[in-house]
């Protein structure tokens, strides 16, 4: 399976990226409700503090499509269940920055493996067609889940970062995390693979 990239212009903010279960669509302001509840919900409790209204979130949206990001929607079955993103992406260095991965809808998705298939998607895009050499994030350090997921997958930890933001009011620390491009092909993308079969027969009628 690999990310099958659909452009509707000669612009990468309008491509889709089209999986067996999930399609990653950009991000437009019209979502700006939907995506506040998420941010706003208990399931957002390990990202940082983002728009706290719908017309500052409508600004938000709006505004990223000057700084050359690239925010998706996904969707499972026609339906928006969750987003992500790639930034700081640079051809220079040959590295993208992965962020705000979360799954807003979980009734909705169940046991289906969506969260895999997006990071399948996403990876593949960075790795095939982007043609980067490494995939590196933060991730705040009370979010064991996700730390254990990724170094599951074949993550490095490259750091911790004291400190690194306020979050509630208070200094919260994160562990940042790479992945270059053999370790994708010969690690993460295998597990990712696996785990996408393992959890499909759960997927909601």
């Amino acid at each position: 399976m690999t990310a099958n990239a659909e452009s509707r212009t000669n612009s990468e903010s309008l491509m889709k990226l089209i999986g067996k279960l999930v399609t990653l669509r950009p991000l437009v302001i019209e979502d700006a409700a939907i995506t506040l509840g998420w941010r706003s919900s208990k399931r957002a409790r390990f990202l940082q503090r983002g728009a706290q209204t719908e017309e500052e979130q409508r600004a938000w949206i709006a505004s990223k499509d000057r700084t050359g990001e690239l925010n998706f929607i996904i969707e499972f079955k026609g339906e928006p269940v969750g987003m992500t993103a790639l930034h700081n992406i640079s051809q220079q260095n040959r590295s993208a920055m992965m962020g705000r991965l979360l799954i807003g809808e979980q009734e909705k998705v169940g046991a289906a493996p969506v969260f895999f298939e997006t990071d399948l998607l996403l990876s593949d895009y960075v790795f095939c067609k982007l043609k980067m050499h490494k995939l590196y994030g933060e991730i705040m350090e009370d979010n064991v889940g996700m730390i254990r997921s990724r170094l599951y997958l074949g993550y490095k930890q490259d750091g911790f970062l004291r400190d690194h933001f306020i979050y509630n009011g208070s200094y919260k620390s994160s562990i940042a995390v790479s992945l270059l491009e053999d370790e994708y092909r010969t690690v993460c993308r295998p597990k990712l693979l696996g785990l996408i079969s393992l959890f499909a027969g759960g997927s909601p009628d």
